[in-house]
């Protein structure tokens, strides 16, 4: 689970979440893909880009308040839709109560380090995934993310990856949520991706998905075998 904070602390982030607004229901439900550490944003912990359904791209400035959408730009002393989405994205605000989770944008937190979080009854917070919108416990589901996870790690959980036996010893094939295929052996530890890290996204999923035993072992068994 999530960390806990008083219904006070809530409060202190955002006054106007506590009901809809235009702005807030459209940075919760429009298609829009937030970034950070590429592009403009690579190696710079307040910047994020913000890519809209409509293909248009927009810096967000945690640190100074700032987007380079237009409508921030007549209206500088107030929240665009981008900014509030960038704060629900990465956790950093809980998303309302009154958010029908149906109606949540599936893209939420998938290119981010931040974990979004939903707000509950007692005014609290908790977890959220949203490749089914539900509030998932670690102890009970092995793709939900851990507030110790390494920025990979929570990309091998939350974003939509498929893992299949290939071939024994070890050999498994992984098809990303770009459509791309990459071949993991678990026992060479090697991927076919670019990525030049020593344990690339793909190769946590598929250890993550043998540990749960959601696909055979390394040696062809099913896992009740």
């Amino acid at each position: 689970m999530a960390t806990t904070e008083s219904s006070s602390e809530a409060d202190s982030i955002d006054v106007e979440e506590d009901s809809p607004n235009s702005r807030t229901v459209r940075a919760l439900t429009e298609v829009m893909t937030v970034l950070d550490s590429i592009g403009r944003a690579r190696n710079a912990d307040d910047l994020f880009l913000v890519n809209s359904g409509s293909g248009s791209e927009y810096l967000v400035d945690t640190r100074t308040g700032s987007c380079e959408c237009k409508w921030k730009q007549y209206n500088p002393g107030k929240e665009c839709k981008h900014q509030k989405r960038v704060a629900f994205a990465t956790g950093e605000r809980p998303i309302p109560q009154w958010v029908d989770d149906d109606a949540l944008d599936d893209q939420f937190g998938l290119h981010v380090d931040g974990e979004p979080r939903k707000a509950v009854a007692d005014g609290g917070v908790m977890q959220v995934r949203f490749d089914d919108g539900s509030v998932t416990s670690p102890a009970e589901d092995p793709l939900a993310v851990n507030s110790e996870d390494e920025p990979r790690t929570k990309r091998a959980k939350q974003e939509d990856i498929d893992v299949s036996f290939l071939a024994k010893p070890g050999r498994y094939e992984v098809h990303s949520a770009s459509d791309s295929r990459y071949e993991v052996d678990v026992l060479e530890e090697t991927c076919s991706c670019p990525d030049v890290a020593e344990r690339c996204k793909h190769r946590r999923r598929v250890e993550i998905e043998i540990e749960a035993k959601r696909v055979p072992r390394p040696d062809g068994k099913l896992p009740d075998d």
